[in-house]
């Protein structure tokens, strides 16, 4: 008896609900972090001693946050016993699987440690690495499972299409992580206008130059996932859902890029800076998708003789 294309929807569909529910506890922890909600929960894993906290903004906002991650705890352990009982050797979803909840329980851990330092700079960055992980893991046995089953495409050739596929992936990643950092540095309002700061490309001093080392970084990044993005779209006929998963990241890096602006042009308010953390981790799950759709192979179900 075949296990035919049919099979992998359950996982499929499961995958793609820890995705978004991670995407969206990312999200959140940026309102945390924007609101200044982060220790509206000053112990863990009570807020304020309670189960349900009191209905004011910080508590509310910082509890949403943990529901969500107890949410993504119990949807990746779902999709890791699935993966494990129904997938057991296909590494493209078993070990994404297992990693997605090693991943939430060392967040869940870090998000303890951030409360206990008093919002630590350092543990927030490994806090929203990890999460960033969790998303990349969802993203990866969210596409294997719906491409399982189906006739393989040819690939696009040559040696800098993967080189830019894996290229895109790390620079965007280190992007995200030099946000957090110059976040917790103190330097994310010091540059008030945009292309420039203060009228210069170099300004001179540590919190400017950190702020434009961001946008540089960020636009290397940028650089980088247009010409994988470029790559897919001209070679990747062969392939099917890598024009889309190329048009999805295209997409998604304009509208951060236009999201960076607008925070300096709107004057750094709480809902344009929140939605600048939520589109990082878009791109992030974007450029995550590109390059597993060029790299995943099809994998072809195993055929189990009928007895």
């Amino acid at each position: 008896m075949s296990k035919g294309l049919g099979s992998t929807k359950p996982l499929t569909y499961l995958a793609l609900a820890a995705l978004t529910a991670a995407i969206l506890q990312v999200a959140l922890g940026g309102v945390v972090r924007v609101t200044g909600s982060g220790l509206g929960c000053p112990d863990w894993p009570l807020c304020d001693g309670r189960i349900i906290p009191i209905f004011e903004r910080a508590p509310l906002v910082e509890f949403s946050h943990r529901v969500v991650a107890s949410i993504v705890g119990l949807l990746t352990l779902a999709v890791a016993v699935l993966a494990v009982r129904r997938y057991r050797g296909e590494a493209w979803i078993e070990w994404p699987s297992l990693a997605a909840v090693i991943l939430v329980l060392t967040a869940s851990l870090l998000g303890a440690v951030v409360v206990w330092t008093e919002l630590a700079w350092w543990v927030r960055l490994a806090h929203l690495a990890i999460a960033e992980g969790v998303v990349a893991c969802m993203v990866v046995v969210t596409l294997a499972a719906w491409r399982r089953g189906a006739p393989d495409g040819a690939r696009p050739s040559g040696g800098w299409t993967g080189a830019l596929m894996l290229g895109s992936v790390a620079s965007t990643f280190l992007v995200i992580l030099w946000g957090s950092y110059m976040v917790g540095y103190g330097a994310g309002f010091s540059c008030g206008t945009w292309p420039l700061c203060r009228g210069s490309l170099l300004p001179e001093g540590a919190v400017y130059a950190i702020n434009m080392g961001h946008r540089f970084s960020s636009a290397a990044a940028g650089a980088i996932l247009l010409g994988a993005a470029a790559m897919a779209l001209r070679r990747g006929a062969g392939v099917p859902g890598l024009g889309l998963a190329a048009w999805a990241a295209l997409a998604a890096l304009l509208g951060q890029m236009l999201l960076g602006a607008w925070t300096v042009w709107a004057g750094f308010t709480m809902e344009i800076r929140a939605a600048h953390l939520a589109g990082a981790t878009l791109l992030w799950a974007a450029a995550v998708a590109l390059a597993t759709m060029y790299r995943a192979p099809r994998i072809q179900p195993r055929v189990e003789a009928a007895p």
